[in-house]
């Protein structure tokens, strides 16, 4: 055992100590928060690792996907800019619209004058044409009366020339019978009476003619009249006819108007419904878009934008909020991960502070222990503890000092051969105070020992049992034994006599 122990290393011997005196238990319990800690960091590396991998991959996928967004923001402004355009064209075409109606409306109503128009001057047309012929009916029938008026003046005029002529014929025949004579008497009254009768008729004639002259007089003035209402109203009726077809003309050429006005109003309208439809597809109604060139100038911008987004797809959003999930997932894991390592490491710190704790009292007492067995043989020591940051690695370290020098490691070349083995004995010794048993036995203990190395050890394990609890002490050694003086000592002897053992008691 003696061998064994200053053979094997600090740790292994800290480790023999722990299970002599019963402490391995706390070096298992450390052991295994040390190694649920180094499971839980192992598992926090690859947790980490993995995360780091998917950080990445999720950070590139949140840049995918904050490209994807602003892609949306544009596409949107672009529809809304294409809804603008589309009901821009939509008011104008609208605006459009109203005017060629408004136009139809206007031609509706000047064709509507027109016709009107037309319709009166027709009316005028044949009332003219109908007065004209009346007219013509009064002035052929004045032109009549005036021929028969002219006709009888000359009738008059020849009657009246021919009474002057015969009136002077009978003047003169009167003055040729001028002569008394009583047979030619009548005559003359005859001729008196004939002249008188032709003054008379001359006169007549005469007031005939004024008559005539008057009434001649007067058809000249109505013809006059007559013919200068002819003239007006055939002026009327040719204005008439001149309004009548202008007006038919016009009346023409403003129902072709109209068609060709209802023409670009059905292919407005032919154009307008697409726009109308596609405008639903975009959205709302647009009241107050702005000007076309300031429309095309934002969407051409926003379209050189999306050009270099056009790569992007719905299956980033998908791929973005996949990894977004295992990112968080993995985020959360790596907490509890975290978490339960922070706990486990705070419970091995305890544990191994409880440990250090512990064994810092044992080996303090210990160290007492072996310092005052070393007193009996003139040596003094002490047990230290090398700590470590890992259980693992901490050790158990004897030092000792003979001949009156100070303690040095057993582990060092300085004590010798004979010094190291009694003061791993009194280590040893010393430490089977904390064992409890009703005895305790050391078997050959002084095997390979020289008589005064022998004597020294004895000396150790007298003094460790009358200084200890009251527990007998064994000392089992084929050598000889050199005991103190005058103490309570029992020597037991066994010898092999014949073949048979016989136990006896020095006295």
């Amino acid at each position: 055992m003696v061998g064994r122990f200053g053979s094997v290393t600090p740790t292994e011997k800290l480790l023999m100590l722990e299970d002599a005196v019963g402490f391995a238990a706390y070096r298992k319990e450390v052991l295994e928060s040390s190694e649920r800690l180094q499971k839980l960091t192992t598992e926090h590396q690859t947790m980490a690792s993995v995360l780091e991998g998917t950080r990445e991959t999720y950070e590139h996928w949140r840049r995918e996907h904050e490209k994807w967004e602003s892609k949306k923001k544009l596409e949107q402004q672009l529809q809304d800019l294409q809804r603008e355009l589309v009901w821009r064209k939509i008011i104008r075409k609208e605006a459009s619209q109203k005017r060629l109606d408004d136009r139809v409306a206007r031609v509706r109503d000047d064709l509507g004058d027109a016709k009107t128009e037309h319709e009166v001057s027709d009316k005028r047309s044949q009332e003219t044409s109908r007065r004209l012929l009346e007219l013509n009916a009064e002035i052929e029938k004045f032109r009549g009366e005036q021929l028969n008026l002219e006709h009888q003046r000359g009738f008059r005029a020849a009657a009246t020339k021919w009474i002057e002529r015969t009136k002077e014929i009978l003047k003169l025949t009167s003055k040729l019978n001028s002569d008394p004579d009583p047979s030619e008497a009548s005559v003359n009254a005859d001729v008196r009476r004939a002249i008188v009768e032709i003054d008379e008729e001359a006169r007549q004639l005469s007031r005939s003619s004024t008559l005539e002259n008057e009434q001649s007089s007067n058809l000249r003035k109505s013809i006059l009249d007559l013919t200068g209402e002819l003239n007006k109203n055939m002026d009327t009726l040719v204005e008439s006819k001149v309004k009548r077809e202008v007006n038919s003309f016009k009346i023409a050429a403003m129902d072709e108007q109209i068609r060709e006005l209802e023409t670009q109003i059905r292919l407005g309208f032919e154009e307008l419904h697409p726009l109308q439809a596609q405008a639903s597809q975009l959205g709302p109604r647009f009241d107050t878009p702005r000007e076309f060139q300031t429309i095309g100038v934002d969407i051409a911008t926003v379209e050189d934008r999306l050009k270099p987004l056009a790569h992007l797809s719905e299956d980033v959003e998908k791929l973005y909020r996949n990894y977004a999930g295992i990112y968080e997932d993995l985020k959360k894991k790596a907490e509890v991960v975290e978490l339960n390592r922070g706990e486990v490491l705070h419970d091995l710190r305890e544990r191994l502070a409880k440990w250090r704790t512990i064994m810092e009292k044992l080996f303090e007492d210990l160290s007492i222990r072996y310092d005052s067995l070393l007193a009996e043989v003139g040596a003094k020591g002490r047990i230290v503890l090398k700590p470590a940051k890992e259980i693992e690695k901490s050790g158990l370290e004897l030092y000792a000092g003979f001949k009156g020098n100070d303690p040095v490691s057993l582990d060092s070349l300085a004590p010798s051969g004979g010094e190291r083995t009694v003061a791993i004995i009194a280590f040893l010794l010393s430490l089977q105070q904390y064992v409890e048993s009703p005895f305790r036995a050391i078997d050959e203990f002084d095997v390979h020992m020289d008589p005064k190395n022998r004597e020294t050890v004895t000396k150790l394990i007298y003094a460790a049992a009358t200084s200890s609890d009251p527990s007998e002490y064994i000392a089992i050694t084929p050598g000889e034994v050199t005991l103190p003086e005058g103490q309570d000592v029992h020597v037991v002897v066994v010898q092999n006599v014949e073949g048979a053992s016989v136990i006896k008691e020095l006295k």
